[in-house]
């Protein structure tokens, strides 16, 4: 019913001086934030929650129950199944005190891991021999019989995950109480690390509403104690002997106060002397401060006309390395462009040159051409010639 955090174990002597290990967890502030109602949700529970956390570190669903509840923001919520839920009110702290020196409690925690553990760690197997050549070693060695049943039966140890696990340790006796901490600190271990969260869990036996009742009483009967003793407490009786003391004590103070005074009266003359001189001092401090500032304002003038002239002079500058820098480009422009025209021309140049080889030789050949023809044709005159001279002789000589 009640949530903690384990803070760790240490020892505790008994009257007889026997040493009895202990662990303290500190259950406070727990506070009940709602319940569940057999009519409602078929069960009856407490919802309860655990710590104090910084409003902008909780969820949006857990602040609005805590707020619902007029409880500042909680760390952790649980659920406790209980028969009655009448005990205790929404938004109300369970005490520490529900619980009594000699209760027998279960606390339930979350045990350390240790990761993936082999069986010799996880089960306490012993392993193999370690000598004479068995390289056994720390196997689980056989699974199971190969012909019946031919499987692995449920429940074989293996290697596995170990830890993580949630523990009860059962009946652990309540030693020690502190109600205005709210340290609760049982006799024995418990599982999980330090800082952990643990449950403690509450047996059914034991009359809550009655236990509430009895730590109210206590915490009443505590203050007014208190309150008794502050008004109880009285000066003690004086002895004559003490207030003659008192009295010397008294006259001692009112002439050493007198010598006080006349102390003061020289320490004052004293600072006014000092006053006028360092009034003196102010003022001629305040005179070369002035010139100072006049000096300090001239240089500033200075510095600044000549960051003017810089300027001007710098702006002078890139004007004329403009001016030099297209009259460069100008140069280059014109260069280029007389380098391509005479390209050109030596172009045109040779292009006519060779249509004048290609021309003289198509002259040539046409030439050629014409010569072989007239050649033909004279022959061909000569030819025809020869041949009517020899139809004129065949005439003739017929």
């Amino acid at each position: 019913m009640l949530i903690g955090r384990k803070l760790g174990m240490t020892r505790i002597f008994d009257d007889e001086g026997k040493s009895i290990p202990v662990t303290v967890i500190k259950a406070s502030p727990c506070f009940i934030l709602d319940r569940r109602t057999e009519e409602r949700d078929g069960y009856t529970a407490y919802i309860t929650g655990f710590g104090e956390k910084k409003e902008r570190r909780v969820k949006k669903p857990v602040l609005g129950l805590c707020k619902k509840a007029g409880v500042p923001p909680v760390e952790v919520i649980r659920e406790f199944r209980v028969e009655d839920t009448t005990t205790f009110d929404i938004g109300e702290k369970i005490p520490v005190s529900v619980l009594q020196k000699g209760d027998k409690v279960g606390v339930v925690g979350w045990s350390k891991g240790k990761g993936f553990q082999g069986v010799v760690k996880r089960w306490g197997f012993s392993g193999g021999p370690a000598s004479h050549g068995s390289r056994f070693g720390r196997l689980p060695g056989s699974a199971g019989a190969g012909t019946y049943p031919g499987r692995v039966t449920k429940g074989k140890k293996f290697p596995g995950r170990m830890g993580n696990d949630r523990i009860t340790a059962k009946n652990l006796e309540v030693i020690k109480l502190d109600a205005e901490k709210g340290l609760v600190v049982v006799k024995g271990a418990v599982p999980g690390f330090r800082t952990g969260l643990v449950l403690i869990k509450i047996d059914k036996s034991i009359d809550i509403a009655a236990r509430k009742e009895l730590a109210k009483e206590q915490a009443e009967k505590s203050k007014a104690e208190a309150a008794k003793r502050k008004v109880e407490e009285k000066p003690k009786d004086v002895k004559e002997e003490d207030k003659v003391e008192e009295a010397k004590a008294k006259t001692d103070k009112k002439e050493e106060k007198a010598e006080k005074v006349k102390d003061t009266g020289k320490k004052e003359d004293r600072k006014e002397e000092k006053k006028v001189k360092a009034e003196g001092k102010v003022e001629e401090t305040k005179e070369e401060d002035k010139k100072e500032k006049v000096k300090a304002k001239a240089k500033k003038e200075e510095i600044e006309d000549k960051k003017e002239e810089a300027i001007e002079v710098k702006a002078e500058t890139d004007e004329k390395e403009e001016v030099v820098e297209d009259k460069e480009k100008e140069d280059k422009k014109e260069k280029t462009e007389a380098k391509e025209e005479k390209e050109e021309e030596k172009a045109k140049e040779e292009v006519k040159a060779e249509k004048d080889e290609v021309k003289a030789e198509t002259d040539e050949k046409e030439e050629v051409v014409e010569d072989k023809e007239k050649e033909d044709k004279k022959e061909d005159d000569s030819g025809e010639e020869t041949d009517k001279e020899a139809q004129n002789k065949e005439k003739g000589d017929g």
